[in-house]
């Protein structure tokens, strides 16, 4: 797993706890600014805060990134999310039969995007293969 996968799942786990539709608000409206003390948190829950609200901007980040993609990309990224979630490559898709190529092609596209929005090092993205070979051409 290389950085531009550990960023897609951060993307992944935000974007499955986002709940768009349940009709009322998460919140009173007389509260909304009200935050509980964080005198009595030790540093498990500190970092546990903080690790959620880097993955919040990771995924608030590359979700505009991911919804620029095509649909087998799309599908590809999606569903080798669900096989990094659960540790085993159990997730596959009929509509997508090279899942491993278009997942890489996914990356390939989406690296640029990650370097230009300030997440990944320049170095993280592989050079442009020639997809022509010699036998092609000859």
């Amino acid at each position: 797993m290389d950085r531009i996968d550990e960023l897609l799942c951060d993307w992944w786990e935000w974007s499955q706890g986002f709940n768009p539709g349940t009709g009322y608000q998460g919140f009173d409206s007389t509260t909304a600014q009200y935050r509980s003390s964080r005198q009595w948190m030790d540093f498990d829950d500190l970092d546990a805060e903080v690790e959620q609200s880097l993955k919040k901007a990771h995924g608030k980040a590359i979700e505009p990134m991911i919804l620029k993609l095509d649909l087998r990309a799309r599908i590809a990224v999606n569903t080798q999310m669900r096989n990094f979630a659960s540790g085993a490559a159990s997730w596959s898709s009929v509509r997508v039969e090279n899942l491993e190529g278009e997942y890489a092609r996914a990356k390939d596209i989406l690296c640029p995007q990650m370097v230009a929005a300030g997440l990944l090092d320049k170095s993280a993205c592989k050079p442009a293969e020639n997809v022509l070979t010699c036998a092609q051409l000859g």
